[in-house]
């Protein structure tokens, strides 16, 4: 596991500047909404809170959903030490109501996790205004490291791309032969059962009666340059128009949605 993941502070500030530098850009760049006092925002898997702490800063009102205990409580303390205001619920998404609808929903590196995601995606639906957006940030399945292998302790899984496609046994037996705990083991054959591709989003897409108001494949996500110091990098739009093949190349895929046209 990177030590970044353990040190909360660090990963709080990491985390926002990747907000600060790529997702708000890319937001602000296909909408005329501004973030301020006005802005209700909310953010599902929010974690520790990095990215809505951009959000909060510029003056919106801003809601962080996670079903992660310790993480909200985290949260919650990161933003007092910094004099910033925001409201953090320990919840399922499912769970959760509100009779004020918001102006930005965020679900960054959360939905190749969740199972039901027609169901989500028809959920957060119903919390947007009219003229709302919704923003996604996912990797697809297979790309390098699709699986999240990368959070393994073992060094060698941890650096090795690609891992996550061998087949179920195979992948199983390699993991233990590694020294993964089971109970690791499992977390990954969670997200392998739980994973989306481009093309599986599209469908998502058009079934939860939704539109993509832009999309950005990126072949060198924008988190590496916080990480690993490399510099961001788009698909070609050669290898980005290629079904299937893409999603081996894709690191991560930025999505705005809106609500179809004409739909209340």
């Amino acid at each position: 596991m990177q030590t970044r993941h353990q040190d909360r502070s660090a990963y709080f500030e990491e985390t926002a500047t990747s907000c600060r530098n790529y997702y708000l850009p890319y937001i602000e760049q296909h909408t005329s909404l501004k973030f301020g006092c006005k802005c209700r925002v909310m953010e599902v898997g929010c974690g520790i809170g990095g990215i809505l702490s951009i959000f909060a800063a510029m003056g919106a009102t801003v809601t962080g959903i996670d079903i992660h205990k310790p993480s909200i409580e985290t949260a919650k303390t990161l933003f007092a030490e910094r004099g910033l205001k925001g409201t953090f619920i320990c919840s399922d998404i499912f769970d959760y109501s509100d009779t004020q609808p918001y102006d930005l929903i965020i679900l960054h590196d959360a939905l190749e996790h969740i199972p039901e995601k027609e169901q989500l995606m028809l959920h957060l639906k119903s919390f947007l205004k009219a003229d709302g957006l919704l923003y996604l940030g996912f990797p697809a399945w297979q790309m390098p490291f699709g699986g999240h292998q990368q959070m393994a302790k073992n060094r060698i899984i941890a650096n090795c791309p690609y891992i996550h496609l061998l087949p179920r046994p195979l992948f199983r037996f390699v993991f233990r032969a590694c020294g993964e705990k089971e109970s690791t083991v499992k977390c990954f054959f969670e997200i392998r059962d739980t994973r989306i591709t481009i093309e599986g989003f599209h469908k998502l897409v058009t079934a939860t009666g939704l539109r993509i108001v832009n999309q950005r494949l990126y072949f060198i996500n924008p988190n590496y340059q916080v990480k690993f110091g490399l510099k961001p990098r788009i698909l070609s739009p050669v290898i980005g128009k290629i079904p299937y093949v893409r999603n081996f190349f894709t690191t991560t895929c930025y999505c705005l949605l809106a609500m179809q046209e004409g739909a209340n």
